[in-house]
């Protein structure tokens, strides 16, 4: 479970509002693991997260509602199709991925209210291996216009190294 150091009653509406203006401009990222109810219920379900819970209750959510595929088509080694299942850690590594993306939007929202230009880096998130470059991030400040470049539009945000999977990385002010 992440430990966002700055999610309180006073950040969480401006990450519902970085949820809104994603959702405006068609920013939203649907993993292509959701079901067809996955994919009409998500929205729902991040807001709810946003405004009163977390990235774990997110990710629970999904998974007890049924809202991710059970099998997803993969490919052998040798070029051809199958069917495997969808590994058991689906749900928590989009929801980690999903909420932190907005957690961190919303916040560089707080900092611009509020006349803060830089964000610092730190890992949120413990995890088992920790990647060189991952370490390498943390301590770093960045300033709102950059991360921002990174992390608005979905598909940018995804070569985002804020955002690698399983990284637990996230910002603090």
């Amino acid at each position: 479970m992440f430990n966002f150091e700055n999610l309180n009653h006073e950040v969480r509406p401006y990450i519902l509002k970085a949820v809104n203006n994603a959702e405006v401009a068609g920013n939203i990222y649907y993993s292509v693991r959701l079901t067809e109810n996955g994919k009409l219920h998500f929205l729902h379900l991040l807001k709810e997260a946003v405004q009163n819970y977390n990235e774990h209750w997110l990710a629970y959510s999904l998974e007890a509602q049924g809202m991710m595929k059970e099998f997803e088509d993969a490919r052998t080694p040798s070029g051809n199709y199958t069917i495997r299942h969808v590994p058991h850690t689906a749900s928590e590594t989009f929801a980690d991925g999903q909420f932190n993306r907005f957690y961190i939007l919303g916040l560089c929202l707080f900092c611009k209210d509020k006349g803060k230009d830089k964000l610092t880096i730190y890992r949120a998130k413990e995890s088992q291996s920790h990647r060189e470059k991952s370490d390498s991030l943390i301590g770093q400040s960045l300033s709102v216009h950059e991360i921002e470049s990174q992390l608005l539009e979905r598909k940018a945000s995804f070569s985002s190294s804020l955002l690698q999977p399983n990284s637990g990385l996230s910002v603090k002010i």
